[in-house]
């Protein structure tokens, strides 16, 4: 005659509890990883550049509508400015479309802007020389944190903005 299992759950032993309890474990995290893989990640952080592209329209729009108001020996050098910041902010653009993955975009916030500010006075020369001396200190407080081609490129802008305020426009100047 069989004598019956003195313990009190009698087909499951101490050794089944562990085993099927780490199994149930393993599976537990395995399943917790996977969840914590599939959330959505942070969002990017924005491209530096992007401030300087934005910066270089601005200044680009100020010295065209400048050259238009300007006396005719100061012109010449506000639209070329105005062509070189322009060029810039393409080149600034395609940059920063370059490292996204995305297609370079040829819209400007600041146009809107600008358009919505026809009322207001013609900007001055004063105006164009401020603009162009904060987008150089902005570039140049930028251009140590970067690295390789976008150091150069953005150490580059720097300097044609100080050389337009200080050599273009003051050339300007003093042939009045």
């Amino acid at each position: 005659m069989l004598s019956r299992d003195p313990r009190p759950f009698g087909g499951i032993s101490r050794r089944r509890v562990l085993i099927d309890g780490g199994r149930g474990l393993a599976l537990l995290a395995a399943v917790g990883a996977a969840a914590t893989g599939c959330g959505n990640p942070a969002p990017p952080e924005p491209d530096p550049l992007e401030q300087q592209v934005e910066l270089a329209r601005h200044d680009s729009e100020l010295a065209a509508a400048a050259a238009k108001t300007a006396p005719p020996a100061l012109a010449p050098a506000l639209t070329e400015l105005a062509a070189e910041r322009g060029k810039h902010a393409t080149v600034l653009a395609a940059e920063v479309a370059r490292l996204s993955g995305k297609p370079a975009s040829t819209t400007s916030s600041t146009a809107a802007s600008t358009t919505a500010a026809a009322g207001a006075p013609a900007p001055t020369v004063a105006d164009v020389v401020a603009a162009l001396r904060s987008s150089a200190d902005s570039a140049t407080s930028l251009a140590p944190t970067l690295s390789g081609y976008r150091a150069g490129l953005i150490g580059s802008i720097a300097a044609s903005c100080v050389a337009g305020y200080t050599v273009a426009l003051a050339a300007g100047k003093a042939g009045q």
